[in-house]
């Protein structure tokens, strides 16, 4: 199946923190923060560090996203103000579960630059929401258009071009959904 790539909700993130830049532009920035799991190394933190002095910044090391790196992150943003401006990066799992975090407790996609480290290969580890039976199968390694078993149903699925901001997450539906009677 040939899928407009324009057509999808497929994030669009970059590979580079010169999407900080575009943070700044025409607002009042009072405080980067710099959300990361242990995939993004010292050098690239440094060269945040370059973009964005004098302002502020504050960094959280969010490797658990499903536990205790969310109770930090929650943390955080109980201290968050206007003006703050937050840069996400990491393995695509972490930016789309911190983000949607980000996005929850009220902070605008404007204010949010996502920086996805795994890049290097089509085949990632991707949550998969489960249209049938509702459960995320987390951690899949698995490209989009490729076929993965629900951790739920057990059905097998197809990985949709359609990213739920909502599950951080694809969506996956079962790959024989249209030979179904």
């Amino acid at each position: 199946m040939a899928v407009s790539m324009k057509a999808t909700s497929v994030p669009r993130w970059g590979s580079d923190y010169s999407a900080v830049d575009n943070l700044a532009a025409g607002s009042a920035v009072t405080r980067y923060v710099l959300i990361s799991d242990s995939s993004v190394g010292p050098p690239a933190i440094l060269e945040l560090i370059e973009r964005v002095a004098p302002i502020p910044l504050r960094t959280l090391r969010v490797d658990d996203v499903d536990g205790s790196g969310l109770g930090m992150l929650d943390e955080l943003l109980s201290d968050a103000r206007i003006g703050w401006r937050f840069v996400v990066a990491g393995s695509e799992q972490t930016v789309g579960t911190v983000r949607t975090r980000l996005i929850s407790a009220g902070a605008l996609p404007a204010e949010i630059a996502a920086v996805i480290s795994d890049h290097t290969t089509d085949i990632r580890v991707r949550d998969v929401f489960c249209a049938h039976c509702h459960t995320t199968s987390r951690l899949v390694p698995v490209a989009i258009g490729d076929r993965t078993q629900c951790a739920g149903c057990s059905a097998e699925l197809t990985v949709y071009y359609h990213f739920s901001r909502r599950h951080s997450a694809y969506l996956g539906y079962r790959a024989d959904a249209e030979e179904l009677p």
